[in-house]
């Protein structure tokens, strides 16, 4: 019986832990359009990208209550943000330092 619930408490823990990288999955892949394995400048900067009542940071299409769309200037500020090394590209690593389920925390940037 106990191991019946340790099993279940492993499928659990499994699952949440899941459920948050699928969603930062899902924000790369919206904003990796060429599905390189990487977003570029021009794929980030090309995506709509809006701020919620939060403040945080979110692709239009996965926001449930989007507000106002950032600016090509602050998508370029953005970018250089979470372009840490300067290489010119966002990887999922990169992405998932500022990235949450809920979108990019309200950084200022």
């Amino acid at each position: 019986m106990r191991m019946h619930f340790l099993m279940v408490c492993g499928v659990v823990v499994t699952l949440l832990a899941g459920g948050a990288a699928a969603e930062q999955g899902t924000l790369f892949e919206k904003l990796d359009a060429d599905k390189s394995g990487a977003i570029s400048r021009e794929e980030f900067v090309s995506c709509p990208l809006v701020r919620d009542g939060a403040g945080r940071v979110q692709h239009q299409d996965l926001c449930a209550d989007p507000g106002a769309a950032l600016s090509v200037e602050e998508k370029h500020r953005l970018f250089d943000t979470i372009d840490v090394d300067k290489m010119g590209a966002v990887t999922r690593k990169k992405l998932n330092r500022f990235a949450t389920p809920d979108g990019f925390a309200p950084i200022r940037f």
